[in-house]
């Protein structure tokens, strides 16, 4: 083999995938966004066809609709859905998860929610009595090139209240959930002052801690997803630690400007680990691992407050500068006056 020979090889096996690696189109994550209810396509009159002639489901194929409960709500919907771009992924369909979603509260309590398929697409109904944070999680395994691909993702639920005093709530129903049985997990470092509301905004520091079997982990990569595109990657510290910054990405028109807007991020972790069996009948020798934890945030308060200030200079100026314009226009009107001529001699 000649030396041109030996690069190319060394080349194609640094741009080749490592094995196990996940697609980017392949992130599964839960998501309170129902997709849009559109006409099916025989009351369209024709049908929603995808790139290979395909016909494709318009409830998956149309996404972006209400968000599933309310934060006072002891009712909650979640949709799994599949993809690295909040704003576009799609639907999951309920044939293709057979597992039924976990629930964990604050106080270690465990249960299991069935499916509950609408549209045919995954789905479950979470109702809650007791005010405090949840855990929900579903897992789908499959084995993909002699790698076991093990998908765990996780939504947290809150069923709380903005105007609880602080000597009414109890300290463990606002504390970060882990669950020591998962082999990869991702927990959303609470605040100190957070209480029975939280409401993360552009500018905002987000801690996360990765962890497996209720250990941190370090050396995890981990990736930040936003609705608008953004994406932002590290690496787990020796705590299983990794901070990002809410980014500031929503520009609307004054006129438009929506101060209770709530856009979608999701955050993946991805890890491997040497280690062979059986699933279905089919063997691995190696188990790739990815949890992803999706939440919501919303713009900075600091955002429609300099909207505010700005529409008010434009006023300002605009009231001033017009009556200027009309006090000058006022100053330069002379007075009519009647000059009369005696032309006699």
């Amino acid at each position: 083999m000649n030396k041109r020979s030996i690069y190319l090889l060394l080349a194609l096996l640094c741009l080749a995938p490592a094995a196990g690696a996940a697609n980017p189109s392949d992130i599964l994550w839960l998501s309170d966004v129902a997709p849009k209810r559109v006409k099916k396509a025989a009351e369209t009159g024709h049908a929603n066809h995808d790139k290979t002639g395909k016909q494709k489901d318009n409830l998956d194929a149309v996404i972006g609709g209400e968000e599933g409960g309310s934060l006072h709500s002891g009712d909650k919907r979640l949709w799994l859905r599949q993809g690295d771009d909040p704003a576009s992924a799609g639907y999951v369909n309920a044939a293709t998860l057979s597992s039924e979603f976990n629930l964990i509260d604050a106080k270690g309590n465990r249960s299991q929610v069935a499916q509950t398929p609408m549209g045919g697409l995954a789905h479950a109904n979470f109702e809650f009595e007791e005010m405090g944070f949840y855990n929900a999680h579903v897992a789908r395994e499959s084995v993909q090139d002699g790698v076991l691909r093990m998908q765990l993702a996780k939504a947290e639920l809150l069923k709380g209240s903005c105007c609880m005093k602080a000597r009414d709530v109890d300290p463990a129903q606002t504390r970060a959930i882990s669950d020591p049985t998962l082999p990869l997990e991702i927990v959303r470092e609470h605040k100190p002052d957070e209480k029975l509301f939280t409401r993360i905004v552009s500018g905002d520091k987000i801690n996360f801690t990765v962890i497996s079997l209720g250990k941190p982990l370090p050396g995890a990569q981990v990736t930040m997803l936003t609705q608008q595109g953004w994406q932002r990657k590290a690496v787990s510290d020796g705590n299983g630690r990794v901070e990002f910054t809410m980014i500031r990405d929503y520009f609307p028109a004054w006129d438009d400007f929506k101060r209770r807007t709530k856009e979608s991020f999701v955050v993946v972790a991805e890890t491997e680990k040497a280690e062979s069996g059986t699933h279905q009948g089919q063997p691995y020798a190696k188990v790739a691992y990815q949890a992803t934890l999706s939440g919501k945030y919303a713009p900075t308060p600091h955002d429609y407050k300099s909207y505010a200030w700005g529409l008010g200079i434009a006023v300002f100026v605009l009231a001033f500068g017009g009556l200027g314009v009309y006090l000058y226009r006022r100053r330069r009107v002379k007075p009519f006056q009647e000059v009369r001529f005696d032309e006699k001699p």
